[in-house]
């Protein structure tokens, strides 16, 4: 297992140096992400390599937040004041979300049967 968490370490790394040294828009992490996907995509990397460390990763991903929780608590005087366009503002990113969301699948299901 300690090999695996040592791959996705090292894809994620190679993507913040590529950031770092091509001066990259996106931030390294999400080029880490995108090089992973590539890996198993390509069938480069397979669940076999990584897939222990993923299920313990996702098992425990409560961890992961933990500290922007925290960090939510200290703007809490902030969330109070604006509370109801904090809400209004998730509502209808949500609903946006939901409907392209909606609209991408309905899209790939009629192209996939024309196939």
């Amino acid at each position: 297992m300690f090999i695996q968490l040592l791959i996705l370490l090292s894809i994620n790394f190679a993507g913040i140096l590529l950031e770092h040294f091509f001066n990259l828009p996106l931030p390294g992490t999400i080029i880490g992400m995108f090089i992973l996907f590539i890996l198993l995509y390509k069938n480069i990397l397979n669940e076999k390599n990584i897939g222990e460390i993923c299920d313990l990763l996702v098992g425990n991903m409560i961890i992961f937040f933990i500290p922007p929780a925290i960090n939510l608590l200290s703007t809490i005087d902030l969330l109070k004041s604006d509370f109801f366009k904090i809400i209004f503002l998730l509502v209808i990113t949500t609903l946006i979300t939901m409907i392209i969301t909606g609209k991408t699948v309905d899209f790939v299901i009629k192209r996939m049967e024309k196939k």
